[in-house]
């Protein structure tokens, strides 16, 4: 949801997908939370967590952001995926690289171009490559996104 802090909805990406999810763009800082930042009465409320690209963007070792991510790993079995990029994997810190799932984003208008029989290669260094063919990939559409709703 565009302009929003934090929403719910389903999951449409990745592994997590059809888990009523809490989406979280950015922390409230005053009103109706928790002491972390949350709308959320009950970390329970939420089979899964997910942290957006610009709110991955604001992670810094020892921020608010990042003691948020670790207290729902911490004081719940709740699943949580965070985004990342080109820009901001490298900042992610270790412990989150292993207890989260990654939603890693590559942008690349090329991929619209592709058959659905095309293989899609990521390089990740000499003779160290992965691949998958575009009609293995899951797709997502603006219709997906239609029943999501902002919490308050």
């Amino acid at each position: 949801m565009y302009n929003k802090k934090q929403w719910k909805g389903l999951e449409v990406e990745g592994r997590y997908s059809d888990l009523m999810t809490m989406f979280i763009r950015d922390l409230e800082k005053d009103g109706n939370k928790n002491s972390y930042g949350l709308l959320v009465d009950n970390l329970g409320e939420y089979p899964h967590y997910y942290f957006t690209i610009e709110y991955m963007k604001k992670c810094h070792e020892n921020t608010p952001y990042i003691d948020t991510i670790r207290w729902i790993l911490d004081y719940s079995n709740m699943a949580v995926t965070i985004e990342a990029d080109k820009d901001t994997i490298e900042r992610i810190p270790p412990d989150l690289v292993n207890r989260c799932h990654i939603i890693y984003r590559i942008h690349d208008k090329a991929l619209q171009v592709l058959k659905d029989t095309d293989t899609l290669s990521i390089d990740a260094g000499w003779y160290r490559c992965h691949m998958i063919a575009k009609m293995h990939m899951q797709e997502t559409k603006p219709s997906n996104y239609m029943y999501d709703e902002e919490i308050k």
